[in-house]
């Protein structure tokens, strides 16, 4: 449910800025560090949400992968501690074995 919501939210949140962009269709002049340049503000204001887009999902992916490997790194220290306590519980098991065995030998 919580995807649907997302997509719900991402396809009205295209089609504001769809209709904002087609009611700007004027020219507009772009001037950048070496120049400057005209082009149709619908393509400014498209360009732009596609680049913030962009810049969002790179940093999401970024975060996904570094929390995709701390649950590697944990469900691996997880597994260890499982071995050790069933190390030690087998120990355990045949300290106790052991004693038993003592504890028989000495009555007889």
């Amino acid at each position: 449910m919580k995807g649907q919501s997302h997509i719900i939210l991402a396809l009205v949140f295209a089609l504001v800025v769809a209709i904002f962009s087609i009611s700007n269709i004027q020219n507009v002049e772009v001037n950048y560090m070496f120049g400057h340049f005209k082009i149709p503000l619908v393509i400014v204001i498209l360009g732009s949400v596609m680049f913030g887009a962009l810049i969002v999902f790179l940093v999401g992916g970024w975060k996904f992968i570094k929390m995709k490997s701390r649950l590697k790194n944990l469900e691996r220290e997880i597994h260890q501690l499982q071995m050790s306590s069933k190390k030690e519980s087998v120990v355990d098991v045949d300290e106790q074995a052991v004693k038993v065995r003592e504890e028989k030998e000495s009555s007889i």
